[in-house]
């Protein structure tokens, strides 16, 4: 039997917590001999209680090989035409036998109103560099939220007679959410403390930049690291924003659950 017959994607349940965090320790272990400046893999990988989690926030599914379970793939998908890979891992055991593309197609095909895929991967990971790039995916940026790891940011449109748009930043409003834009940093103010009620009064810096397309401009609220992480004249896509409004000014967030992209 073909390859593309034998693996399938089955929706994870909690049951199924143990085995994918046994798989993915596995897996990202092995990332030492690829390239890695040390042990270990990313957040809560080697967790179970990790793989509980996310279900609450990503679409998760096991790759099934015949009827045994050998990795896991989680896709968030909150805007319908704009699917990010999170996470795929796979059994070291069954590497290099096409599981892993095989994996990739049958979760775009999950989502057929999806025009655009993005993904991030560590700048060490010569593997995975290979991988997605085989598949089609093009490297547009980098995202540095990681001080000790700088990430490639990939995106692969599906259909180049459909590609997917941005939001224009003149057309942001107060309330609107999980938001795709680039734009240019026209200006970077000064960084100041605050204390944060929601982190038990932890002391945060942010600082406001001028941030803007040919549609118009917008205030871009940076925090702690972000703050470092842009210059003015820098390109820059932010991934699942959200608009704000203080003292009757709209302001971008890039959020918790957002990414803040420096485009090549």
């Amino acid at each position: 039997m073909a390859m593309k017959d034998r693996v399938k994607l089955i929706e994870v349940t909690i049951d199924d917590a143990e085995v994918l965090a046994e798989i993915s320790k596995k897996a990202f272990d092995t990332d030492i001999d690829v390239g890695s400046p040390g042990e270990g893999g990313p957040p809560g990988y080697d967790e179970p209680e990790f793989q509980v989690r996310v279900m609450d926030y990503f679409d998760c599914y096991r790759i099934l090989l015949d009827d045994e379970t050998v990795g896991g793939v989680y896709v968030a998908s909150k805007t319908p035409g704009h699917k990010v890979l999170e996470r795929i891992f796979v059994d070291p055991d069954h590497h290099r036998q096409g599981i892993g593309t095989r994996a990739m197609e049958l979760a775009m095909e999950r989502y057929p109103e999806a025009r655009l895929w993005t993904l991030g991967t560590p700048e060490w990971n010569v593997r995975t560099t290979a991988f997605y790039e085989k598949l089609g995916f093009v490297q547009v940026g980098w995202d540095n939220a990681d001080p000790e790891s700088k990430g490639r940011w990939y995106e692969k449109t599906m259909d180049p007679s459909q590609p997917y748009e941005m939001t224009p930043i003149g057309e942001l409003t107060d309330g609107m959410k999980d938001m795709d834009i680039e734009g240019e940093i026209l200006e970077k103010g000064i960084a100041r403390e605050v204390r944060s009620r929601r982190r038990r009064w932890q002391t945060l810096s942010v600082a406001n930049a001028g941030f803007g397309d040919d549609s118009g401009r917008i205030v871009l609220v940076l925090w702690n690291e972000q703050i470092r992480q842009v210059k003015v004249g820098d390109r820059i896509r932010i991934e699942n924003g959200y608009v704000s409004s203080y003292r009757g000014i709209n302001q971008l967030n890039v959020g918790w659950a957002g990414r803040l992209i420096h485009l090549i």
